[in-house]
């Protein structure tokens, strides 16, 4: 089940009153990606027709993972406007890098994830791996492939570039990520907060949260 409209809540509120429709809309991405690899994203009300009426429990976990991260964001007060072409474009990233992380065989995306994680976690990489394997985005992996990708060497890894764009997405995708990682990491900051713990907080919040 994908919960009730309010059971996901911002802060400000700008992104209550279509809650439903972004979680169909993110249905659709994880459920049927062929539809977004192909398409450019967008959040419209044609999503609710199309998304199915049930989900999987697993799926619920994914789509959880993105909502966690989004509401991170907006608990950081630097996400724009829902339903402006930026943050169409944030949602689009999140969904996109997750899939591709999850789904994609590509030498260079596991080798990049993979690395990623080490280099970060240390010891406790391949734990936190096999836990975005069954829950999706967790602020540790999330803190690991931002630290990853912004090492410019990353992107010239062969190969890579053409595997993410099979997703629809490219660096210029991951550079908004990374920026908005860093102004809500500031921004949190200044509320004697952290990443982690603000998303820890809205993950268990979200759909899927018991599967954690």
């Amino acid at each position: 089940m994908l919960g009730s409209p309010g059971a996901i809540r911002r802060r400000s509120g700008r992104w209550a009153p279509r809650q439903r429709l972004y979680l169909a809309g993110l249905a659709v991405a994880i459920l049927f990606p062929d539809m977004t690899l192909s398409q450019t994203w967008r959040a419209d009300p044609i999503a609710v027709t199309q998304a199915p009426a049930k989900l999987g429990r697993t799926s619920s976990v994914y789509i959880g993972s993105v909502m966690a991260l989004l509401a991170t964001f907006e608990d950081a007060g630097i996400l724009p406007p829902e339903g402006t072409p930026q943050a169409n474009g944030i949602i689009k990233a999140v969904i996109q890098f997750q899939s591709a992380f999850l789904k994609s065989n590509h030498p260079a995306i596991r080798q990049f994830f993979t690395d990623a994680h080490r280099v970060k976690l240390g010891p406790r990489a391949e734990e936190v791996e096999a836990s975005f394997r069954r829950s999706g985005w967790s602020a540790d992996t999330f803190d690991a492939v931002m630290a990853a990708g912004q090492i410019d060497q990353a992107w010239n890894a062969e190969g890579l570039n053409e595997a993410f764009r099979e997703f629809n997405i490219g660096k210029q995708d991951f550079d908004i990520l990374a920026h908005l990682y860093q102004q809500s990491t500031a921004a949190l900051s200044g509320q004697n907060k952290t990443f982690q713990e603000v998303y820890a907080q809205r993950r268990r919040e979200m759909p899927g949260a018991k599967s954690e």
